[in-house]
């Protein structure tokens, strides 16, 4: 089993092109193992209904794509009385508690609670958000803050590559400046790596801080 944060639920018929875009935005923005949709992730002769239940259990957040054709294709397969994944897979998602976000596909809207099954209703309690096609960068920007992107660790390893020696190179050269005895240079030197590195150490929380607070 996987562990796919993110979870694309979506209707061939209503949003397929859209859902493969949003796909490879998504997983720009957040990585490419942070992404599910079934044309990409089940593999060929996989149980189909087994590897949705095993995605749905295993992602944190459920999206679920919504575009002019969702509900009265909904509503056409309760009426034909037609086996229904993405009403099964939404309504799963429900159940297990999972973090739901309906994104309404240019200009779609939440179906009427009334128009709904039973087991689809509590989708429009959750907050939706609108992904326009003329401002789809930005739109999907906000979705993947809204989600919570990964945090920058190879950033962070490129600033103590370049910060540690720095402090190394700082602390040689200004260590006979501070302490000119020279009995007195080897703890000063121990003293003032150990103080520049919880400096960096506290500059590096608090940018991790800040970003959490800021997608929060």
């Amino acid at each position: 089993m996987s562990q796919h944060s993110v979870f694309i639920s979506y209707r061939r018929s209503d949003s397929t092109g859209e859902a493969g875009r949003l796909s490879d935005s998504l997983e720009a923005l957040l990585g490419t193992a942070c992404v599910f949709r079934d044309a990409d992730g089940i593999a060929p002769g996989d149980d189909f209904e087994a590897a949705l239940e095993l995605e749905l259990a295993a992602t944190s957040a459920v999206l679920v794509l919504i575009g002019k054709r969702w509900a009265p294709e909904l509503a056409a397969r309760q009426a034909r009385k037609e086996p229904d994944y993405v009403r099964r897979e939404v309504a799963t998602a429900l159940r297990l508690g999972k973090r739901v976000i309906p994104v309404l596909l240019n200009g779609a809207e939440l179906p009427r609670v009334d128009d709904l099954p039973a087991d689809l209703r509590a989708l429009v309690r959750h907050q939706a958000v609108s992904v326009r096609d003329e401002a789809w960068n930005v739109d999907a920007g906000r979705l993947a803050d809204a989600i919570g992107r990964p945090y920058s660790w190879r950033k962070v390893g490129l600033r103590a590559a370049l910060v540690v020696p720095l402090i190394l190179i700082a602390t040689w050269y200004g260590v006979p400046y501070l302490a000119p005895s020279t009995s007195d240079q080897l703890a000063l030197a121990r003293g003032l790596v150990l103080v520049l590195l919880l400096a960096y150490a506290g500059g590096e929380c608090w940018l991790r801080w800040r970003e959490v607070h800021r997608r929060a």
